[in-house]
């Protein structure tokens, strides 16, 4: 999986923009974040492998600003408590120090990890 990050304005009408966009050109999202910083949102954008390229630049040509692309791991995760607990602790064990984590569509959970192969072994994927 690739998440795409991009810059958009504080403002009205932006975040539908966005899915807008990507819905229009036929990209399926799998999974996503959205937060407020000062006088924009950041925006991370999840999307399989083979339309992360499309997903640049359908967001590109909407006038959004991407500013990163990087590969992550969307890993399933069992609907119960302690769950997320036990994906983070193995991650974290495995060295993969986890720096961005949202819950996925279904019952998945994305992590991006600085040590990205500790986690994909650590998970088997």
């Amino acid at each position: 999986m690739k998440d795409v990050t991009i810059i958009i304005p504080q403002a009205g009408g932006a975040v539908p923009q966005v899915w807008a966009s990507l819905g229009s050109a036929g990209i399926n999202v799998e999974a996503a974040l959205s937060f407020a910083r000062e006088h924009h949102r950041v925006v991370h954008v999840v999307v399989e492998d083979d339309v992360s390229d499309q997903t640049v630049q359908t967001l590109e040509d909407a006038g959004f600003m991407v500013v990163d692309k990087r590969e992550v791991l969307v890993v399933p995760l069992p609907d119960e408590p302690g769950a997320l607990a036990d994906v983070t602790r193995k991650a974290e064990a495995a060295n993969a120090e986890v720096y961005l984590l949202s819950m996925a569509t279904g019952d998945r959970v994305l992590l991006g990890c600085v040590n990205l192969e500790a986690a994909r072994a650590a998970f088997d994927m």
